[in-house]
């Protein structure tokens, strides 16, 4: 049988490949032939190097943060323009929320079809889509009658944000596979850097609109993000790719007689060789469709534990659309502050302290993964603490007066409490599918997983501002804080039984053994 050393892998890995039907299966060897005894130097090679590591994290965070500057950047000048077009509040408003409701529908269809497709490509063409809708955007100006401004915006949002479901769901299953022990901390990167695209794309936007009127904003974000797709397609990054990939689930199954399937329309020269052996390939490839028939969308969603997960995501992107929808307003009417920049700071800390906090809560995550219900709980009670003084709650404006360094540290509690819940959430809801329930470690799973988080920050963004209009417009805001600690102190109730549940089951394990 025709043995090829891997060029990166010399004297370490060896790989044999069996190839039928577009699936390349790669099975590892150590050169002593010792299969359950895998040396330090074999866990060493059989992995990306730093520079590589660091080329798909920066790639990938990097697109995310411009994606979401694509989505904040219109802020500051769009219901503007709409109402000169003759647009009321609620249809360019509607423009927002169609960009939500767009993924919330369609990130479990592209979840479901991660593994299908290359993850490069997926996320490389949901860009390029992405791009060109975002620029074509910017041309609305030079549409002057109602109907066609509306109709036109409507559709590039639409298309905008297809693209970037597409990208977001293709890249967060991409890292899960490529960093299986890292999973937690590389989530947390990426929604720094989305954290970070929407704190400065008003920025951005505004000034660029200041500086060359309605088109440059979407003109220079929009090409921006059609170059990274562009870099995300090319044969280079495929490669690479396609190794990250290769080496993640080598490593995720611990390089014990490891055999890893990957879908491949080629070869890759530099880590496999093909062999004739069409009994033994055959077999693998019935393995990997009894494994993908398994993976089903009602079968991941049956577990109440993954729905408790999602419920905790959807409450927490709640609360930043409700603030949203009433902050400024209440700002405002309250007298507190007349000047535009101190709101916009108030937005400015929480997004940042998101941004900031999310990455340490991933490492956290990652090193104590036995306590992200905890996590979860401590967040709940800091995001409860941040809604008890906000208003304040009725029962408390006779003690607190708002200012702006009150509402400030509110935000910032907000911040931290949202994203401790949200990564905690999502690395939980992995784990349990994989390490619990047994889902096999692909591509499939991994874009299911990711598909719930987008459908989930979807939902949640589209039923915020609704949410906080609708008390805003009923009552005041104190009591529309009340609700929303009401809604706070459910999450935290339903975190203390799961946890009361796990400790009851860890307690029975060990009196049995």
């Amino acid at each position: 049988m025709p043995l090829a050393e891997s060029a990166d892998c010399t004297d370490h890995l060896q790989a044999l490949v069996c190839e039928n039907n577009n699936n390349v299966t790669v099975i590892t060897t150590s050169e002593s032939g010792n299969h359950n005894n895998t040396t330090a130097d074999d866990r060493k090679n059989n992995s990306l190097t730093s520079m590589q590591t660091k080329f798909i994290i920066v790639l990938l965070a990097v697109c995310n943060f411009f994606i979401a500057n694509g989505v904040s950047l219109q802020g500051p000048f769009f219901p503007k323009e709409a109402e000169q077009k003759g647009a009321t509040p609620l249809i360019y408003s509607s423009i927002f929320a169609i960009y939500e409701l767009v993924m919330l529908i369609t990130s479990f269809l592209f979840g479901n079809f991660a593994e299908k497709f290359k993850a490069n490509r997926m996320s490389g063409l949901g860009l390029i889509l992405t791009g060109l809708a975002t620029t074509v955007f910017g041309f609305l100006t030079y549409l002057t009658i109602e109907i066609e401004f509306v109709t036109v915006a409507f559709v590039l949002r639409i298309v905008e944000s297809l693209g970037a479901t597409a990208f977001a769901t293709s890249s967060y299953s991409f890292i899960s596979v490529c960093f299986p022990d890292r999973t937690a901390t590389m989530f947390a990167t990426m929604e720094m850097f989305f954290g970070l695209g929407v704190i400065t794309g008003p920025v951005i936007g505004g000034f660029l609109y200041n500086f060359r009127g309605f088109l440059l904003p979407f003109l220079a974000n929009g090409i921006i993000i059609g170059i990274f797709g562009v870099v995300l397609i090319s044969s280079p990054v495929e490669k690479l790719f396609l190794r990250g990939k290769l080496l993640g689930q080598l490593n995720g199954q611990h390089m014990d007689n490891n055999t890893t399937t990957i879908n491949d329309d080629r070869e890759f020269n530099t880590l496999i060789v093909p062999i004739n052996e069409s009994s033994e390939s055959s077999t693998i490839n019935n393995e990997s469709q009894e494994e993908n028939q398994q993976v089903t969308l009602g079968r991941f969603l049956s577990s109440t534990i993954v729905l408790i997960d999602a419920f905790i995501i959807i409450t927490a992107i709640t609360l930043m659309g409700f603030n949203g929808a009433t902050l400024e307003p209440f700002i405002r009417h309250e007298g507190i502050s007349n000047q535009t920049l101190y709101t916009s700071l108030m937005f400015v800390a929480l997004g940042a302290s998101y941004s900031i906090s999310a990455l340490f809560w991933g490492k956290v995550c990652d090193k104590f993964p036995s306590f992200l219900i905890c996590f979860a709980i401590a967040g709940s009670i800091i995001t409860g603490i941040g809604l008890l003084f906000l208003g304040p709650v009725p029962f408390l404006t006779w003690t607190i007066r708002p200012k702006l360094w009150t509402i400030s540290v509110c935000m910032i509690l907000f911040g931290i409490g949202t994203s401790s819940k949200q990564v905690s959430a999502y690395t939980h809801a992995l784990n349990h599918t994989i390490n619990d329930r047994k889902f096999p470690k692909n591509q499939k799973t991994y874009g299911l997983i990711s598909g719930m988080f987008f459908s989930c920050l979807s939902f949640g963004g589209f039923i915020g501002p609704i949410i906080g209009g609708s008390l805003l417009q009923w009552s005041d805001f104190h009591y529309a804080t009340l609700v929303m600690f009401v809604l706070e102190c459910i999450v935290f109730v339903i975190l203390l039984l799961l946890q009361c549940f796990y400790v009851s089951i860890t307690t029975t394990t060990i009196n049995q053994q």
